[in-house]
């Protein structure tokens, strides 16, 4: 069996490489280079994959969890959706693979491990052993599997039903990620102190705080080595940025509200997330509604409380937190 596909993969490897002379960088692949691209690999992989078992349950969590490393290790690639319409998978030779497409699913969970740690040549997929663990591959061959559930999901939230709408237009506290944060836990925040300003491409933010948050901040945390205590909050509003002609030098104001994003410090229940609970409520303008963030955001939001997390272990040692106390 073994001679066999080394064999077919001699075959298809050569012609191939017979079409990749003809091949630019700007050109798009034609179907036969791409179907024998994926032939290529439906050769090799189950031949270096062996029967490896994937040691991790097929839970909610440890599919949220496969989630975060594919939004911090992937999606800049495959997209947060997973299915490779991105600038750079676009431009990939062959282009990056559509996750979710029955070519991928089809694949056990011990070839899609193997593809993740040992990458594929010929292609742009890159060997991730250095920097993806085994147990967060499995993680993302729990999550890969389970894309095709996890979009549809999501298309349904972003379009939310009538009943979904009627809650939201009733009072935007009444909202909650599923195993995650609820808008109610933050109620009040309109009027919590500013802790800083931003200013990120097209958006601009007020970051607040409540009273335990701004407390921790005059002690000198988290510059002082200390982590924040459990309780403190921050809330980050973004509204769209605009020019103002009508004032004096034209500044830069706030438009239209683009979303909420919402951080709460809670070290029992958020154990596995650093010790925070994120999470992203999208405001719609033309409802004065709020919704769940999901994939199809940008940036893409998972629907539970770590959906921040990727992006904040960049802060581990602030605690996660990006946004230092403005002197005042």
């Amino acid at each position: 069996m073994a001679l066999k596909h080394k064999l077919m993969l001699g075959v298809i490897g050569a012609m191939l490489g017979a079409l990749l002379l003809g091949c630019k960088a700007g050109k798009q692949p034609s179907r036969e280079e791409t179907s024998l691209a994926n032939a290529a690999k439906d050769v090799i992989i189950p031949l270096e994959a062996g029967k490896m078992k994937n040691p991790l349950p097929e839970t909610d969590e440890v599919v949220s969890q496969g989630q975060e490393v594919f939004l911090g290790s992937c999606a800049q690639c495959h997209g947060a959706d997973a299915r490779g319409d991105t600038y750079v998978g676009r431009n990939m030779y062959p282009p990056a693979m559509d996750l979710s497409s029955s070519h991928v699913q089809h694949w056990s969970d011990a070839e899609l491990f193997w593809i993740i740690q040992n990458g594929l040549r010929l292609t742009g997929m890159p060997a991730w052993k250095s920097s993806i663990s085994d147990n967060d591959t499995w993680k993302l061959a729990r999550f890969i599997h389970n894309l095709p559930r996890l979009n549809a999901a999501s298309a349904s939230t972003a379009a939310p039903s009538e009943g979904q709408a009627a809650v939201s237009a009733q009072d935007k506290y009444a909202l909650k990620i599923p195993n995650g944060l609820a808008f109610s836990e933050f109620r009040g925040y309109e009027s919590w102190p500013v802790i800083s300003l931003s200013h990120n491409g097209d958006k601009l933010a007020a970051i607040l705080g409540n009273p335990v948050m701004i407390d921790a901040y005059k002690a000198g945390i988290p510059g002082n080595g200390k982590p924040f205590p459990d309780g403190a909050k921050m809330a980050k509003v973004h509204w769209n940025a605009k020019v103002n002609v009508g004032e004096p030098g034209g500044p830069t104001v706030p438009g239209t509200q683009h979303d909420v994003d919402l951080m709460v410090k809670d070290s029992k229940r958020f154990r596995d997330s650093g010790g925070w609970g994120y999470g992203v409520f999208e405001y719609q303008p033309a409802s004065d509604k709020f919704r769940l963030g999901n994939l199809t955001d940008k940036p893409p939001q998972g629907n539970d409380a770590k959906c921040g997390f990727a992006c904040h272990t960049a802060v581990k040692t602030k605690d996660y937190v990006f946004t230092g106390y403005g002197h005042r």
